[in-house]
């Protein structure tokens, strides 16, 4: 009888193994360090869900706009299309996403960004986010220089720069398949 309990024991134990509580705190904390520049205006985010203070909320993989793999924890997609409330033009510094070494998806639409900070962009990317699939980088403001550094993403797939401000590429058309 014992026997039996000890085996019932560890084959939930091993189940249990394989389940994640949670992101990873380095994920969670570039999240924070995200948070400025995408202030979820349109779609506001629960107060319990994405608070400022980091304590309060330790399981990001449960956040709005956040999915993640749920063995690893992993953070695989981020939607943060739609999220800016300043209507003015900013630069993004992509390295705030080097932690989501496991992003597939990364929604950027709508947000007024104009570009990248100077060698902080997408390029920066290529060697870390070597699983990022599907970015949107949709209704921006980038413009031509843009296109270098995102030639570089070589695992991507779907790159979605649909009304942006490019000279060649024809801004109704501006979704690519990979």
């Amino acid at each position: 009888m014992e026997l039996k309990w000890l085996a019932m024991v560890l084959v939930v134990l091993s189940l249990r193994a394989g389940l994640c509580d949670g992101c990873l705190e380095e994920e969670r904390f570039a999240l924070f360090q995200l948070k400025p520049f995408f202030e979820f205006i349109n779609y506001k985010l629960q107060a319990n869900n994405f608070e400022s203070n980091p304590e309060s909320s330790s399981n990001c993989c449960e956040w709005e706009r956040v999915e993640c793999d749920p063995i690893t924890g992993r953070v695989t997609h981020l939607f943060l299309n739609y999220s800016s409330s300043n209507k003015m033009q900013w630069y993004l510094n992509a390295s705030l996403f080097l932690p989501f070494e496991e992003l597939q998806n990364l929604s950027l639409n709508r947000n007024f960004i104009a570009g990248c900070i100077a060698n902080q962009g997408f390029e920066r990317l290529s060697s870390k986010l070597d699983k990022l699939e599907n970015l949107d980088l949709s209704e921006n403001h980038f413009n031509d220089s843009i296109l270098a550094s995102l030639s570089e993403l070589s695992s991507l797939k779907s790159l979605n720069l649909e009304y942006n401000l490019f000279t060649g590429l024809n801004p109704t058309n501006g979704k690519v398949n990979i």
